[in-house]
């Protein structure tokens, strides 16, 4: 395996490159690293994609590409990807798809990005991707995909982007969350029954592991979209599912902070604004409570745990009837599989967001430590890493 060094002209370099990547419906997130001696780092595109013609990109050229955004062309097919695709194409997060339909491009355009902020071109890649429960079945043809189309090469506004893929893993979400649990019980993993209830953007999966074996996987479409579907219709004031802002408010008005449910508003008066606010508070508190008992009455199908796992952006949302409900079960509560963050990687400002694709992360890191026989002699990140500053991972973030 030819691997990285630092003294060498980089010209000379073959560049390997981790890419663990989650195509999630409120936002693309990444970790990606160059193998085996760089530092991860976190890598965030907005979840909309848009397909085009070719003359739409004429005038993305990369200074005018927001930070979180990118096009490509695979084939003869082009994608917008980020906030510019909802912006000027009127993209959407595609959440009725298939994730893995968009993973080409979208994995295009996190590789884009990667390839940008390390300054280096990437040669040759292990990539893995979480997908949700009942989708890994493709995965033979999703793996030839990637390898025959980064092969060919992938345009982007910088130009053709070959990379060859050495590796490619399709993973259900809440891998990484599982594995990461288990390494931290040890041997006292397989002795117990233990639930992770992943509540994503999109929909809530549960997947049950029996004495260290997976048992069970089935997922919902009870994500935090069902939610801002109702609020949407029940207000009826003219907001739009799709505002990143209402789901952003509605977490903090779950924590009792009402600010950003005011500025959802689109009145210009005081009294109208107020009008406003008591409205949405009261039509939350309603959809919040339905919520509430229709993700209970599906949890209630899964009895006889020794604890839980619980991951995903929407747990914020409902953290308070979920931590009753496990404790009036006596079911202890492990909050994100235990999955600690280093400060330095979250650049991007997801926090617990990202502790199921760096869990993966790391445990695809440890395999092919093993399997290449590289012996590492220091922390993923060590403790004294500050990142350095990059535009790309300072994006401002509601």
């Amino acid at each position: 395996m030819t691997t990285t060094n630092t003294n060498q002209d980089k010209s000379s370099q073959v560049v390997q490159f981790i890419l663990t990547a989650d195509l999630g419906g409120s936002s693309t997130k990444a970790i990606a690293q160059i193998y085996p001696a760089g530092v991860p780092f976190a890598l965030w595109m907005s979840p909309e994609v848009a397909d085009v013609g070719e003359g739409s990109t004429k005038h993305l050229t990369v200074d005018a590409l927001p930070d979180d955004s990118a096009w490509v062309r695979i084939g003869q097919e082009y994608s917008v990807l980020g906030s510019i695709a909802k912006r000027e194409f009127a993209g959407t997060a595609a959440l009725q798809d298939l994730k893995s339909e968009y993973a080409l491009s979208k994995v295009a355009g996190l590789l884009w990005l990667a390839k940008r902020q390390i300054n280096v071109d990437i040669h040759e890649m292990f990539l893995q991707i979480l997908l949700p429960p009942g989708e890994e079945k493709n995965v033979q043809d999703l793996a030839k995909k990637f390898v025959l189309n980064y092969r060919q090469g992938v345009i982007t506004p910088t130009g053709r982007m070959k990379i060859k893929v050495n590796s490619f893993k399709n993973l259900p979400e809440g891998t990484g969350i599982i594995s990461y649990r288990s390494r931290a019980l040890g041997n006292v993993f397989s002795q117990k029954n233990i639930g992770l209830l992943m509540l994503g953007h999109r929909n809530a999966s549960f997947t049950l592991s029996e004495k260290g074996k997976v048992a069970k996987k089935e997922s919902t479409d009870l994500g935090m979209n069902w939610v801002l579907q109702k609020f949407v219709e029940r207000t009826s004031v003219g907001l739009s599912k799709d505002d990143p802002c209402i789901a952003a408010a509605l977490v903090e008005a779950s924590k009792g902070n009402f600010t950003a449910l005011r500025n959802l508003s689109r009145r210009n008066t005081p009294s109208g604004i107020n009008s406003d606010l008591e409205l949405f508070k009261s039509v939350l508190e309603v959809i919040r409570d339905e919520y509430c008992r229709a993700l209970l009455r599906w949890v209630k199908n899964h009895a006889g745990l020794d604890e839980v796992l619980i991951c995903g952006g929407t747990g914020e949302f409902v953290r308070r009837e979920l931590t009753q409900y496990f404790q009036t079960e006596s079911i202890p509560i492990v909050w994100n599989g235990g999955v600690v963050i280093p400060k330095s990687l979250d650049t991007v400002g997801l926090g617990e967001r990202l502790a199921d694709v760096w869990a993966t992360h790391i445990s695809y890191v440890r395999m092919l430590d093993e399997n290449f026989c590289y012996e590492r002699k220091q922390k993923l990140i060590p403790d004294s890493y500050s990142p350095a500053v990059n535009h790309l991972t300072s994006i401002n973030r509601v």
